[in-house]
C-alpha cells in the first residue's frame, strides 16, 4: 500500500484552540458550517497517533463516538467520519450492533497503530447502562447538547482504563455542538469555567456566522471556516428562519427556546454578557423593584461612557414585600461594603428605588403596600414614573440596540443567570393556537420566574433617564431627576 499523507490546516483560531487543548474535558461550541465536526474528527486522530508505544513499539487505544440517536449516527457522523478516514485506508469498518472501526496502520517511526472505535447511541439517561463495562482510552460527544448530562458522567469514570489506567498520554472527553440552552448542563459548565472553576476543563465559543446590524441578519466576517463556506451559505439559512432558530443555529448565541415571541429579541447573550463580574463605581445604583408572589430586583448603574451595567438581581419565589425589603437591605449592606467610604465617612455608593406603581395600591383587607412596607423598613422606594408597558419595553430595548464608543448599551454581569435568561427568550410573549395562522402571540408577556426581574430591570431604566428619551412631556422630566436613596436613619453597615 502507498504510505498516505494526510494534510489538514485549522480554519481559525478557536478552532485550533480546541484541537490543540489538552485538558481531561474540552467542549466547543459553534454555528452551522463551521467546521467543528471536521476539527473533531482530526483532533481523534490525533490523540490516537500520539498514544504511548508500549515495549514492542505498539500504540494501542481504544474510543466511544456518542451522538444521540441511532439515525444520526449512521447517517451523519459515521459518514462523516467515512468520507475522510475511509480513502487512507487506515482500517476496516463494520457495521454491527454496535459499528466498530479498528484502525491497524504504521508511522514513519516504525510503530504500529492500533485503536478500536465504538460508534454509540445513546440519547436517553437509561442508556447508561450501555457504558457500563466499557474500558475506554477516551470519548467523543458528537452534538453533544442531545446527549443527557447523566451520560456524560458515566463517561468521565469509563475512561483512563484502557489500556491501562495511568498509561495513555492524553485520557478524557471531547465535543462539538450548536448552542446549548441557557438552562443546559453544559452551560453550568461553561458557567463554572468563567468564574474559575472546572481547572481541567476547557470550553471553546467560536464566533457567530451572522450577527444583527440595525436589526437585520448580516453574515459575520468574524466567522471561521470562511475558506469552504461562502457567505451565501448563510444568507439562505436566515431565509423564512425564525429568530430564536436563527440566534442558537447561525448567530451562536446560547438561547432559551421558547414556542412564543421574546419580549426584548434584540438582546445577545454573547454581546450583552459582560466577560467578567461588574463591578459599580462610585455614584448612583438603580434598583428597579416588581412585587408580586415573584418580587424581584435589578441593580443597573449607567457609566461616564454612557453604558448601563447590570450588576446584580434578586429574585425571590414565593415571597412577599418583607421577604424582599430583607434581600434588599442585605445587597445594599454587601456593595456599599465593597465600594468603601469617602474621607467623611459617607458611603460611596447611593441607591435610587423605583418600582411597579401597582406597588402603592392596597387590598380592602390591608392598609399595607408594598412601598409602605418598604419605607417602613428604611428602603425610600417610590412608584416609577410610568407603567404603560409600551414606554418601559422601549426604555431597555433602546439600551439594547445602542452601541457607546463601539461597546454594546447594556453589560450584564455573568452571574445574574435569571435576567440573561429571561432576556434571551423566557421573558416572552406566549403563542396562540389559532387555527389556520401562524405567528399569533398574546398582548401580554408571559407571568413566569423570569417575567418579575426582567420589569424590574425596565421600571429601574425608565426612572435612570431612559425614560426622558423617550417620553418628551415636560412634566414627567422633572421628576426623573430625583435621587432616592436609602434613608439616613439606616445605616446599611451595621445590618
Amino acid at each position: 500500500m502507498t504510505d498516505a499523507i494526510l494534510q489538514y490546516a485549522d480554519q481559525g483560531q478557536v478552532l485550533e484552540a480546541y484541537r490543540r487543548s489538552r485538558k481531561f474535558v474540552q467542549f466547543i461550541m459553534g454555528p452551522l458550517g463551521s467546521a467543528k465536526t471536521t476539527t473533531s474528527l482530526f483532533k481523534l486522530l490525533e490523540f490516537i497517533v500520539q498514544q504511548r508505544a508500549n515495549k514492542v513499539g505498539e500504540r494501542r487505544s481504544r474510543w466511544a463516538v456518542i451522538r444521540n440517536t441511532y439515525p444520526d449516527l449512521t447517517n451523519t457522523t459515521i459518514r462523516d467520519f467515512r468520507g475522510i478516514f475511509d480513502p487512507l485506508h487506515l482500517g476496516t469498518m463494520t457495521m454491527g450492533h454496535p459499528p466498530e472501526m479498528r484502525m491497524d496502520f504504521d508511522l514513519p517511526d516504525k510503530t504500529r497503530v492500533i485503536a478500536e472505535i465504538i460508534f454509540i447511541a445513546l440519547d436517553k439517561d437509561e442508556d447508561v447502562r450501555k457504558l457500563r463495562g466499557l474500558q475506554l482510552t477516551g470519548a467523543w460527544m458528537n452534538e453533544a447538547k442531545e446527549i443527557p448530562k447523566s451520560i456524560f458522567d458515566m463517561l468521565t469514570g469509563r475512561v483512563d482504563r484502557y489500556p491501562t489506567p495511568g498509561y495513555s498520554n492524553w485520557v478524557g472527553i471531547f465535543g462539538d455542538t450548536n448552542a446549548w440552552d441557557s438552562d443546559h448542563w453544559l452551560e453550568v459548565i461553561a458557567e463554572g469555567k468563567r468564574q474559575g472553576q472546572y481547572g481541567d476543563y476547557d470550553v471553546f465559543v467560536q464566533p457567530g456566522a451572522v450577527r444583527k446590524v440595525d436589526g437585520e441578519w448580516v453574515v459575520s466576517e468574524d466567522r471561521e471556516n470562511k475558506l469552504f463556506i461562502g457567505p451565501e451559505y448563510y444568507r439562505r439559512q436566515i431565509e423564512g428562519k425564525r429568530e430564536d432558530w436563527i440566534k442558537v443555529n447561525l448567530a451562536n448565541e446560547v438561547g432559551y427556546y421558547i414556542d412564543g415571541r421574546a419580549v426584548h429579541p434584540d438582546y445577545s447573550d454573547s454581546l450583552h454578557t459582560a466577560p467578567g463580574e461588574l463591578v459599580p463605581t462610585p455614584g448612583v445604583v438603580r434598583v428597579g423593584i416588581d412585587f408580586g408572589l415573584t418580587p424581584a430586583a435589578a441593580f443597573a448603574q449607567k457609566q461616564p461612557n454612557g453604558q448601563w451595567w447590570v450588576f446584580d438581581e434578586i429574585v425571590i419565589e414565593d415571597g412577599d414585600a418583607v421577604t424582599l425589603c430583607d434581600a434588599l437591605r442585605g445587597k445594599v449592606a454587601e456593595w456599599q461594603v465593597k465600594a468603601g467610604q469617602s474621607k467623611d465617612g459617607q458611603p460611596l455608593l447611593a441607591f435610587s428605588f423605583r418600582g411597579d406603581p401597582a406597588g402603592d395600591s392596597r387590598a380592602q383587607s390591608d392598609s399595607n403596600t408594598p412601598f409602605r412596607v418598604l419605607r417602613a423598613n428604611g428602603i425610600n422606594a417610590h412608584p416609577a414614573s410610568s407603567n404603560d408597558p409600551v414606554i418601559r419595553r422601549a426604555a431597555l430595548d433602546r439600551v439594547l440596540t445602542r452601541t457607546t464608543k463601539g461597546r454594546p448599551g447594556l453589560a450584564v454581569s455573568p452571574s445574574c443567570r435569571t435576567i440573561r435568561k429571561g432576556l434571551a427568550g423566557g421573558f416572552h410573549y406566549q403563542r396562540v393556537a389559532v387555527s389556520g395562522q401562524e405567528g399569533k402571540f398574546r398582548d401580554v408577556p408571559n407571568k413566569n420566574i423570569f417575567s418579575h426581574v426582567c420589569e424590574a430591570l425596565e421600571y429601574g431604566l425608565i426612572d435612570g433617564g431612559e425614560n426622558a428619551i423617550i417620553n418628551s412631556d415636560p412634566a414627567v422630566a422633572p421628576r426623573l431627576q430625583q435621587q432616592i436613596t436609602v434613608k439616613p436613619r439606616w445605616n446599611p453597615l451595621t445590618v
